[in-house]
């Protein structure tokens, strides 16, 4: 078991293939009370009462609309409650302190578990892990992401600006036939351009140039093309599955390991319970794209087998009502793990909370000490020599080694710090 202070444990367990991970945004700071640590019959943070919130297993969590009936945050094109659907896949980390209520900082803290800048997300480390000889290792459509320089990072808001990029005449400028006998044209032209040239450098760049346009990495993107445009035939509910579509089919076809999404509108200074504009609609939105990732990953064979991890996490937290209905920045926050195939649903296991917060006096929630009693944290109380407040670094920790990513004592880079050793027994449970 992983002690969550150092990040170390007694039997350290590894595996030598990673599974995909994906990192997602709620930029902009959301409000865990509105959803995965609500608070219930305190008109400061919420609207709720005690008969409003919902169970599944360990997970509280608050619905969408009490205004006329109790409505849970619905997914998917036949309405599902996201929690009931999908909760066995979570588990969930509050009263995590992020220390910092600055949009600069926080997604920062969030997804590398520091402060420190050059460090690489979780998905990050892991595109550096798995994806050296992918073209597109690292994929992100926006937010905070970080390789740590260990492998390029490809940008792409959406499906179809990747089927773009990835082959730039396809449907935009000429059909296949066509796009087929201007390449071919172009090699032609390189080709007596190198020939004629009586400079060596000018030839070997024209030579190197040739060897671009016609050799494997052409007709690796034309593959990337074709996999992306299988892709876009299915329909996403929002931009953050459209995004996702296109990552995910990246991983499918072994051109990508890992990724970075987000979703925003949760600055919600004013205006926090407006069910059209305010923050409970960008929380909808955020779990139907993640409904959608989730549903994706587990119809998929190629996914599935080996494994789909995605964190969701955010700047920081919010603090209670202020005066124009809205709510502003506080640094205790909350974040969340989803497995999705057999291989990761083993290590995060099912509807699982660890930590817990409670309301201040001030205008915020606190973050409760917790403690590693036989392997298991336990909420402990204030001035317990043994507790201690949960950060990003602890859960980011805690990811890495149940993933495998083993710490070693190497100086350096954190390809070095974190490498994979293999081991014949099972990946450990990520916390208990």
């Amino acid at each position: 078991m992983v002690d969550l202070r150092t990040g170390r444990s007694q039997e350290q367990s590894c595996g030598a293939q990673l599974p995909f991970v994906i990192t997602v945004q709620a930029s902009g700071a959301w409000d865990p009370t509105f959803l995965v640590d609500p608070v219930a019959d305190d008109a400061r943070f919420t609207p709720f009462t005690a008969s409003h919130i919902k169970t599944v297993g360990q997970i509280r969590y608050a619905p969408f609309d009490v205004t006329t009936d109790v409505v849970p945050y619905t997914v998917g094109a036949t309405p599902e409650d996201f929690f009931v659907k999908h909760g066995q896949r979570l588990v969930i980390w509050n009263g995590v302190d992020n220390a910092t209520v600055s949009h600069d900082v926080g997604p920062r803290v969030a997804f590398t578990g520091s402060t420190r800048d050059g460090l690489p997300t979780l998905s990050g480390l892991v595109a550096g892990l798995q994806g050296q000889d992918m073209p597109l290792a690292m994929f992100v459509a926006g937010g905070f992401a970080s390789t740590g320089g260990l492998v390029p990072i490809t940008r792409g808001g959406s499906l179809s600006l990747l089927r773009s990029l990835a082959s730039p005449n396809r449907d935009n400028i000429h059909n296949a036939e066509v796009d087929g006998l201007l390449r071919a044209a172009t090699r032609a032209r390189d080709g007596r351009l190198a020939a004629e040239t009586s400079l060596p450098r000018t030839r070997k760049a024209f030579e190197k140039l040739i060897g671009f346009r016609s050799g494997p990495l052409e007709d690796r993107f034309r593959e990337i093309a074709d996999v992306l445009q299988a892709a876009s035939e299915t329909r996403a509910p929002n931009s953050l599955g459209d995004a996702a579509a296109g990552m995910l089919a990246l991983m499918r076809s072994g051109a990508c390991a890992a990724g970075h999404l987000s979703t925003g509108g949760f600055d919600t200074h004013d205006g926090h319970d407006d069910l059209n504009n305010g923050h409970r609609p960008a929380l909808a939105d955020l779990l139907s794209g993640l409904d959608y990732i989730i549903d994706v990953a587990a119809a998929d064979p190629v996914l599935s087998a080996r494994g789909v991890l995605i964190v969701v996490a955010s700047d920081f937290g919010r603090t209670t009502y202020n005066g124009g209905g809205g709510k502003d920045h506080w640094p205790v926050t909350s974040m969340m793990a989803i497995g999705v195939g057999a291989p990761v649903e083993a290590i995060v296991g099912g509807a699982r909370v660890i930590g817990a917060t409670a309301p201040t006096g001030q205008n915020g929630m606190a973050a409760l000490p917790v403690k590693v009693v036989d392997g298991r944290t336990v909420v402990t109380e204030e001035g317990d020599p043994e507790g201690f407040k949960l950060t990003p670094g602890h859960v980011n920790v805690a990811l890495r080694h149940a993933l495998g990513l083993c710490e070693t004592d190497m100086p350096g880079d954190p390809l070095k710090r974190f490498r994979l050793t293999i081991s014949p027994q099972e990946p450990m449970p990520l916390l208990s």
